[in-house]
């Protein structure tokens, strides 16, 4: 896929949550209702994360995610909640290094402002997901120190 085809895909992933994670309130209501299980399957087209990966991420197996797809079933509020915090992440990081492939490999190395941790190996939790958010404000307004 070319970079301007995977930046409108990424950019039209985001669009279409983009309501559900703008705010706090946003997340707590629309995780609460529960995502479509596409939204984890999109998560896997824009993170460019393995199915094992995403496994670990939101704790539950890509069969259980293949099931709730085919059975039109909604996801639970702590998944959803997870996946609007990553979507919204995406969307920042998108924001700040120009691209999601940017931002994808920026995510894969080592992060001198998160210890040298890699910030998809912190996405399993809130938290996790909280700390590269805060790297990335930093990255965004130049405080590296």
């Amino acid at each position: 896929m070319s970079v301007a085809a995977e930046r409108r895909k990424g950019g039209s992933i985001l669009s279409k949550y983009q309501k559900s994670f703008d705010n706090s309130i946003s997340i707590l209501l629309s995780s609460k209702k529960g995502l479509k299980a596409d939204a984890v399957f999109d998560f896997i087209f824009l993170s460019e994360l393995s199915s094992g990966q995403v496994e670990q991420v939101l704790s539950k197996t890509m069969k259980t995610f293949n099931t709730y797809k085919e059975k039109k079933t909604t996801l639970d509020p702590v998944v959803s909640e997870k996946l609007l915090k990553l979507f919204a992440l995406y969307n920042k990081g998108a924001a700040i290094f120009g691209s999601i492939h940017e931002f994808n490999k920026w995510m894969s190395e080592p992060a001198f402002g998160l210890g040298d941790q890699v910030p998809q190996q912190l996405l399993d939790t809130i938290t996790g997901i909280e700390l590269v958010a805060e790297e990335l404000s930093r990255i965004e307004y130049g405080a590296l120190a």
